[in-house]
């Protein structure tokens, strides 16, 4: 059973994430420097999600933009793949050799992107408290 039943319980939750992440003027900066628009496409459920890191600020579009935009990388995967990703329990270069993530465009750009994203994973899991979702967070296993 997928953690998600609805994508835009998801969307709020990644919006929020970067809600957040943006109030630090130096990550802003560091987002903006990798000059990126990836396209995140989601199954089961289905969705999208476009982080546009091009002009003056970062912009976000759940369920993707209006009109056309450059892409420079997309990824697939399934929203719970993602959700793993977001809650800091996901070996991205791992699912990505695996094949749990699909991708296409500039790969070696978008990994660097990954020490600028390590914030993010507690800033999610926290949000997810906030809302009363603890049931959601994936915890790391204990061996």
């Amino acid at each position: 059973m997928p953690y998600f039943d609805d994508v835009n319980v998801f969307y709020d939750l990644l919006v929020g994430t970067f809600d957040e992440l943006m109030k630090d003027p130096e990550m802003v900066q560091k987002a903006l420097d990798s000059n990126l628009t990836v396209k995140f496409v989601y199954r089961n459920p289905e969705g999208e999600f476009w982080i546009d890191n091009k002009g003056d600020e970062v912009m976000l579009y759940p369920g993707g933009p209006d009109e056309e935009r450059e892409l420079d990388a997309t990824m697939i995967m399934d929203l719970d793949t993602a959700h793993a990703f977001w809650c800091g329990q996901l070996n991205l270069l791992g699912a990505l050799s695996s094949g749990e993530i699909e991708a296409e465009g500039s790969m070696p750009r978008l990994l660097k992107m990954l020490p600028v994203m390590k914030p993010a994973y507690e800033v999610y899991v926290n949000l997810l408290k906030e809302k009363g979702m603890e049931d959601l967070i994936i915890e790391e296993e204990e061996d």
